[in-house]
């Protein structure tokens, strides 16, 4: 017996370093026990490999070879079952490091407090009754859990000891669903609140069917938008939204101009004729002396221009009232063909003398007709500038002193010519907006706020027609669910867009996008169960049950024949804990169940000890897995071979034999 433990402490030492690095191949493979080498490590896997093998070796039936072939297979892919590695790591441990003294036991735990900190755990003087009471304690405690015993007997005693809860969780074989989406499945049980199983029958609109927050808060803002029944600028609303779309348009564009052109003006506090000018033009005053104002500065300015390109003109005496007749009548008759003489003058001549003798142009007298005409242009000028001045004082504006103010008043003129048309446009189009149309605009004042109103309903629309698009956006958001497939988050957002709370519809578009990944978890959760429920309806119901009480306890048990375990073992991850019953009367063949499960408890049962040869048992007590002893209805207590509170791993071992003696 010993040699056989030996020669797989040896391969465990080998093995070992697959967790711990600390153990080399050195001398191993003599049988000798002697300390590996540390100075050279293997391969992990293939140091793994040759731990399974020698396992393998104890036995030679057939579920033995199948099991090592699926192990070596999981190995070989880079998935090496951990219980097999615990194994390894554990009896290496046992090589490379003295045993500490021996203690008696002190600690009293529980199976599901050994498993939380050991991967192998020895159940002695264990009946039925008590690995059955481990077993229900593990499924509490959300354990997959693997019963195998190599009599059909031993399987039937346990399974018929279960407390009756319990009973919905155990399969005759693990179910069908792949482990991840078993996994999948457990955490969205565990997870799951009544309020997520109350998203099952309900429908949330996607995330682009939901209106933009930034056009309902431009919207609810417009809809606050005070609207007294008296003033201009509400009477405008009204008749604009009950106009057609065309004579709508047509006001827009006047309220555009009239916008344009009193934005145009001089502010009021700096220049101030502007706007009284306006408002007197737009009632009917001063219109003709307006116009001939406009016209004089736009000459006058151009003259002003002409004359700095041609030759400069002075008076050197006063003239008469009519000089600039006799002179203009001179200047066709030089136009004509007639020719200055200075004998025997022509009647025209002879009339422009005492003018032209009053004149000079670049400090002669004129006598060609471009010197002639430009002399004209200087007296049209003054007459220009003469009337301009006169028009100022007509219309109370102050008159230019120079050349700047001058066109100053000139640019103004043309201002406020464009501003009282616009104004006068938009006051008959006001007026005639709608057949019974109460509104005028006798002011300018009026008019800038009536034009202002326009353009604000023209860019978004007038308080009742932001009313009616919430109200159309809150039927069309109502109308993507059922009534009684609406989430509360759904209609928390419809009841906002009714009351015009862009705070409140914020608040459930983002309490929407939690209920989004609430729906899809519970739909998830709802498929994966349908697929459990296809090979495991009780189980599928026990856990639906559970989730709803007690999310914790999400765990099952399988009770399987140990051939038939060896001969097909599961997928990785399928569970998390191989009971075997009868471990003193298994072969060391039968370690290789740890590939069936991360973790192994080795049940013993009261009357069972071993009888000297290498068993199951008797490895693992050469790698040191704590001993619980109790029957049932015990709490039993926990015994370290080899030191009491020992972690996984490290070094110290009782004798072979100390466990179930």
């Amino acid at each position: 017996m010993v040699e056989v433990v030996q020669v797989l402490v040896v391969g465990a030492a080998v093995a070992g370093s697959v967790g711990n690095g600390s153990v080399g191949n050195g001398s191993v493979g003599n049988g000798d026990g002697s300390e590996a080498d540390p100075a050279h490590r293997p391969d992990d896997a293939a140091d793994l490999a040759v731990f399974v093998d020698r396992l393998a070796d104890a036995g030679s039936d057939a579920p033995t070879a199948s099991a090592r072939a699926q192990i070596r297979r999981s190995i070989d892919a880079g998935h090496p079952p951990p219980g097999v590695r615990h194994l390894a790591e554990a009896l290496a441990a046992s090589v490379t490091e003295a045993p500490p003294p021996r203690h008696s036991p002190e600690c009293t735990s529980s199976v599901v407090t050994a498993m939380r900190s050991h991967a192998l755990v020895v159940l002695t003087d264990a009946d039925a009754a008590a690995v059955a009471v481990a077993v229900a304690a593990l499924l509490a405690d959300a354990r997959r859990v693997v019963v195998t015993g190599s009599t059909p007997a031993d399987l039937a005693a346990v399974r018929g000891a279960l407390p009756a809860e319990v009973v919905d969780r155990v399969l005759d074989s693990l179910p069908a669903l792949p482990p991840g989406q078993l996994r999948e499945l457990r955490r969205l049980l565990a997870t799951s609140t009544p309020g997520r199983r109350a998203r099952a029958d309900q429908k949330l609109p996607s995330p682009g069917a939901l209106p933009a927050w930034e056009q309902v808060a431009r919207l609810c803002l417009q809809a606050r938008r005070p609207t007294g029944s008296g003033t201009a600028a509400s009477l405008v609303l009204r008749l604009l939204t009950a106009a057609d779309p065309e004579r709508r348009a047509a006001v827009t564009a006047v309220a555009r101009l009239v916008s344009r052109s009193l934005e145009a003006l001089p502010p009021r506090s700096e220049d101030g004729w502007s706007w009284v000018l306006l408002s007197r033009l737009i009632h009917g005053r001063h219109r003709a002396v307006f116009d001939r104002m406009l016209e004089d500065t736009a000459q006058a300015v151009a003259g002003l221009d002409r004359a700095r390109s041609t030759p400069p003109v002075s008076l050197t005496g006063p003239l008469a009232h009519d000089a600039l007749d006799v002179i203009r009548r001179y200047r066709d008759f030089l136009g004509t063909g007639g020719r200055s003489r200075s004998y025997f003058r022509a009647p025209v001549q002879r009339e422009v003398q005492p003018v032209l003798r009053a004149v000079r142009v670049d400090a002669r007298v004129p006598e060609t007709a471009d010197e002639i005409g430009r002399v004209i242009d200087h007296l049209e000028l003054g007459q220009r500038l003469a009337r301009v001045d006169t028009g100022c004082a007509e219309t109370s504006i102050p008159a230019p002193r120079d050349e700047t103010e001058l066109r100053v008043l000139a640019e103004g003129l043309v201002q406020v010519a464009a501003a009282a048309r616009s104004v006068g446009a938009l006051r008959h189009d006001v007026l005639f907006i709608a057949p019974d149309s109460p509104l005028s605009v006798p002011d300018v004042e009026t008019a800038e706020q009536v034009a202002r109103a326009i353009l604000d309903y023209a860019k978004n629309g007038s308080a009742a027609d932001a009313v009616r698009r919430l109200d159309r956006m809150a039927d069309d958001l109502a109308a993507l669910a059922p009534i009684a497939a609406t989430a509360p988050e759904h209609e928390l957002a419809t009841t906002a867009l009714r009351a015009r709370d862009v705070a409140a519809y914020a608040a459930a578009v983002d309490a929407l996008e939690g209920a989004r990944r609430e729906v899809q978890d519970e739909t998830r959760c709802v498929a994966l169960e349908r697929r459990l429920a296809a090979s495991c309806p009780r189980l599928a119901q026990a856990w639906r049950t559970l989730g709803e009480q007690d999310g914790t306890a999400l765990g099952l048990a399988c009770f399987v024949p140990t051939d038939a375990l060896l001969g097909a073992v599961p997928p990785p991850d399928s569970a998390d804990v191989v009971v075997v019953l009868g471990a003193a009367r298994l072969g060391v063949e039968r370690l290789l169940l740890t590939g069936v499960a991360p973790r192994m408890i080795a049940a013993v049962g009261p009357d069972e000890r071993p009888d000297g040869a290498p068993t199951l048992l008797s490895v693992l007590q050469r790698a040191a897995a704590p001993v619980i002893r109790g029957r049932s209805g015990s709490s039993g207590r926990v015994v370290r071979l080899g030191g009491a509170g020992r972690p996984m791993g490290v070094a110290g071992a009782s004798p072979v034999g100390q466990a179930g003696a």
